[in-house]
C-alpha cells in the first residue's frame, strides 16, 4: 500500500509538474508576443511620426522657396535642413525666419517654432529693420500678427527695437509705439529717449516707481536734450 501510495503521489506531482510547466510556457509564449506587437506597433508609430515630420519639413521649404520667388538665386540660401548644432545652419535659418515675417507671417511663425528659433530676436530685428526704412503700415501689421504669440516683456523689447531707430536714426517721436507699450517702465525710458521728460514724468510719478522719478528727474537736471519732432506715423 505503502509503495503503491508513493508511486501514485509521485505521478501525480509530476503530472500537477508538466501541466503546471506546460502552462507557464504557454503564458510566457502569450507574454513575449504581446509584448512584440506593443514593441512592433510602438516602433511602426514613431516611423510613421518620423515619416510625417520629414513630409511635413519637405511641404515647409517648398513654400519657403516659393515665398522667395528667386529662381535664379543660389537655392541653398534657402536650404532650412542642416544639423542643428551647426551655427551656419542655425544663422541660415534665422536669417530666412526674418526675411519670412514680411512676406508670409505664418510660414514664418511655423519655421521659427520648428526649429525652436529665438523667435524674439527675430521680432526685433524686423522691428528695427521696418522702422528703418520707415514702413510705417506694414510695422502696424507686423505687430498686429505678433500681438499674443508672445509675453508683454517680449512685446515690449520689441516694440522698443523700432522706437529706437526711430528716436536716434530719424530723430522722431513715435508716439503711438510708445503707448502701445505694457510696462510703464519702458514708457518712461522710451519717453526719456524721445525727449518727451514731461510725459517720462508723469508717466513715472502715476506708476509710483520712486527709481523712475528719480531717473527722470536727473534727466531734467542732467541733459538737455535736442528736440524730436513728432512722427507722423500712420498705422
Amino acid at each position: 500500500m505503502h509503495f503503491d501510495e508513493g508511486l501514485s503521489a509521485r505521478y501525480k506531482g509530476d503530472s500537477t509538474k508538466l501541466v503546471t510547466k506546460g502552462v507557464r510556457g504557454k503564458s510566457a509564449s502569450e507574454k513575449l508576443t504581446e509584448e512584440g506587437l506593443v514593441k512592433f506597433s510602438a516602433r511602426v508609430s514613431i516611423q510613421e511620426s518620423c515619416l510625417t515630420k520629414i513630409v511635413g519639413s519637405v511641404g515647409r521649404q517648398v513654400e519657403v522657396v516659393k515665398s522667395y520667388n528667386d529662381p535664379d538665386g543660389p537655392q541653398w540660401q534657402y536650404s532650412l535642413f542642416g544639423n542643428p548644432n551647426d551655427p551656419e545652419t542655425f544663422r541660415r535659418r534665422c536669417k530666412i525666419a526674418e526675411t519670412l515675417v514680411e512676406k508670409n507671417f505664418d510660414l514664418a511663425f511655423q519655421v521659427i517654432y520648428e526649429f525652436n528659433l529665438p523667435a524674439v530676436d527675430i521680432y526685433a530685428g524686423v522691428a528695427a529693420s521696418l522702422a528703418e526704412r520707415k514702413k510705417g503700415s506694414q510695422l502696424t501689421e507686423f505687430f498686429r500678427n505678433i500681438k499674443g504669440t508672445i509675453d508683454d516683456d517680449d512685446w515690449d523689447q520689441v516694440l522698443g527695437a523700432a522706437i529706437n531707430v526711430y528716436a536716434n536714426k530719424h530723430k522722431e517721436r513715435p508716439d503711438r509705439l510708445i503707448d502701445m507699450l505694457t510696462s510703464s517702465h519702458r514708457k518712461v525710458l522710451a519717453c526719456v529717449v524721445c525727449g518727451r521728460l514731461k510725459s517720462a514724468f508723469q508717466i513715472a510719478s502715476r506708476s509710483g516707481s520712486v527709481a523712475d522719478v528719480q531717473y527722470v528727474a536727473h534727466q531734467l537736471v542732467s541733459c538737455r536734450p535736442e528736440p524730436i519732432k513728432p512722427l507722423g506715423y500712420e498705422g
